[in-house]
């Protein structure tokens, strides 16, 4: 049989019961007592003084209960009296104590509940970004220079963590926003009340950072079945993503139901690699498109190019580069030069920003500098030495295998290298050196005709433990480089931004950082999805892609000309002209002015858009 609840465990169950609803149920309680005990007091009062009715009484005790002064206004003639107002004062003292401790508690709590970022966002077309890790300070980095022409917009960022871990991490790597305002919410990622927070719905992009590939997918389950039936602010949304299995792909579109950019940033990520090691330089080509800190590439609509063929209309902008034409078909970069613009084509320009493009008044080009006939180019060795290996290398090879002469060398050296992992490639003849990586390992091999070096990151590791081995690597290239007078060229992967400014100390002429080159693309396409199209045909084997080629192919050496001539001269070869690279300067100049005159010497090389 069950025992009794004592009158004093009930009226504390009660109280526990009244107190868990929160300061508005506590401060309707503590009212209703205090009416309880006034109209009490008042009512023996009227025994003890009758004097002015019961409610005159109740009244007075009132009054004695809110001001604690009153009762010194009283003579002392009556003391059942006095005493019961001094009750009442005391219980006044008592219950506003009480009403202090409610009021304080309950604004304290709703301080916390905004520290913590639990209210809904009451924005519209803004970003949304979810995922908190160090990928996100590359996104909004680039995602802040997209906005930095516009005002007032916004980027609501959803992780895991605390909003204040998440906003004191953001301050500490982005002191100044500019006009964009960040805003963090947290919680659970796949939670539909935590997407309610972020108001998806009215976004006008969302963005998954999120470095698990089941992970990614599961999100973009529950953003559409979040948005499934909601009334869109962008009915155009879409959810960008990146994930670095193959397998994951297609199930990321079909969880998307249509909505969802999926980018295979391994795959891209090898391509980028692969291209920069036989062509030094391209990496800096490939972050310029690919961030909005310089020119990126926009889809304008102009009129004034309508019934131009593509190669007049390229020669038609003095501050702009056209890469390729847009429509209903899709979008061709360097298509035919003969191809005839239609009024409903837009123009994919390389440019400074959206709408900056200037048409030339210039009516002539000087062609007498183009050269009708190539150089032969020297003989200059693509045999690569790869330190290091991850997943990414049997791709990176298939990739290098497409590009270079029968017969070129390629040495692995790894100590923990599996040989099973590599295919058979027609033009690569490879050699496995399963040791250890040290100074007279590398001078040794180095003594051969090996131009180019790849550092590889160890995926087995954390992202700190493996960019700090390959930067002991960078530092015992570079001291053979100046101990012995040897030039070579390091393309290297690193996982940290932070990580690729201190090895740009050890004067690395290119860098490729995987994660990084990842978040530049997911940014540009969360402001324009048609990117991808553009991005895909860019890092693609078929179609179009970036080459360095010798200059002197294009226009005679030690002559000055401008950009228009070297437009001329690349369209004659169905290209499309994009920038420079001199010899004697580390940088790649991309869009120059086209009325700028540039002197080349042999060595020197333009970055065109070509087939081949």
């Amino acid at each position: 049989m069950m025992k009794k609840k004592t009158l004093r465990e009930q009226i504390g169950y009660r109280l526990d019961c009244v107190m868990s609803r929160g300061p508005i149920a506590m401060s309707i309680a503590l009212f209703i007592v205090t009416a309880i005990a006034v109209t009490i007091i008042g009512v023996l009062a009227y025994f003890v003084k009758q004097e002015g009715g019961i409610a005159y009484q109740i009244w007075t005790s009132l009054m004695h209960t809110l001001d604690v002064g009153t009762l010194a206004g009283n003579t002392v003639d009556n003391v059942p009296y006095i005493l019961l107002m001094f009750i009442a004062t005391l219980c006044g003292m008592f219950l506003t104590s009480i009403l202090i401790g409610i009021v304080a508690s309950g604004v304290e709590s709703k301080l916390n509940e905004l520290r913590k970022g639990t209210s809904v966002v009451q924005e519209e077309n803004h970003t949304t970004v979810i995922g908190f890790n160090n990928n996100l300070f590359s996104i909004l980095s680039e995602l802040i220079e997209a906005n930095a022409n516009k005002k007032n917009e916004c980027i609501v960022v959803l992780g895991e963590q605390t909003k204040e871990d998440m906003e004191e991490a953001i301050s500490s790597h982005i002191p100044n926003a500019g006009h964009t305002r960040i805003i963090c919410r947290s919680g659970n990622i796949h939670d539909t009340y935590s997407l309610k927070r972020c108001a998806v719905e009215a976004s006008k992009s969302i963005i998954i950072n999120i470095e698990d590939d089941a992970e990614t997918v599961k999100t973009i389950l529950a953003l559409s079945a979040y948005l499934k039936d909601k009334n869109l602010v962008c009915p155009e949304l879409r959810f960008i993503a990146s994930v670095d299995d193959s397998q994951y792909v297609e199930t990321a579109m079909i969880a998307g139901e249509g909505r969802a950019e999926i980018i295979y940033a391994k795959d891209a990520i090898a391509r980028i690699i692969a291209n920069t090691c036989r062509q030094h330089g391209l990496s800096q080509v490939l972050t310029e498109l690919f961030n909005f800190s310089g020119n990126e590439f926009y889809f304008e609509q102009i009129p004034e190019m309508v019934g131009k063929t593509f190669k007049e209309a390229m020669l038609s902008f003095s501050n702009a580069v056209l890469v390729g034409l847009s429509n209903e078909n899709g979008t061709k970069l360097n298509p035919d030069m003969n191809t005839i613009i239609g009024k409903n084509d837009k123009l994919v320009l390389l440019e400074e920003d959206d709408g900056e493009y200037l048409l030339s008044k210039r009516e002539s080009i000087d062609t007498t500098h183009i050269c009708t006939v190539d150089y032969l180019e020297k003989n200059v060795s693509n045999n690569l030495v790869v330190i290091g290996s991850n997943d990414k290398l049997p791709t990176i090879l298939a990739e290098y295998n497409k590009y270079i002469n029968k017969g070129t060398e390629v040495v692995i050296v790894d100590d923990d290298f599996d040989e099973n992992k590599l295919e058979s490639y027609d033009n690569l003849k490879i050699s496995v050196y399963p040791e250890v990586v040290t100074k007279t390992l590398l001078r040794n091999i180095l003594d051969k005709d090996f131009n180019n070096i790849l550092l590889l990151n160890d995926d087995s590791q954390d992202s700190e433990s493996s960019d700090s081995q390959t930067l002991l690597r960078l530092i015992l290239l570079r001291n053979i480089s100046d101990t012995e007078n040897k030039h070579f060229a390091i393309t290297t992967e690193m996982r940290s931004a932070e990580n690729q400014r201190l090895a740009s100390q050890a004067r690395v002429d290119d860098f490729v950082i995987g994660s990084n080159f990842a978040s530049l693309i997911m940014a540009q396409v969360s402001e324009n999805p048609k990117l991808i199209s553009v991005i895909d045909e860019l890092l693609d084997e078929s179609g179009s892609e970036l080459y360095m080629k010798p200059a002197v192919n294009y226009v005679k050496p030690g002559k000055p000309v401008n950009s228009y001539v070297l437009t001329e001269s690349a369209a004659r070869k169905g290209e499309v002209y994009v920038g420079y690279k001199l010899t004697k300067d580390t940088n790649v100049i991309v869009n120059p002015n086209k009325d700028d005159l540039i002197t080349f010497e042999e060595g020197d090389q333009l970055v065109v858009i070509a087939e081949n």
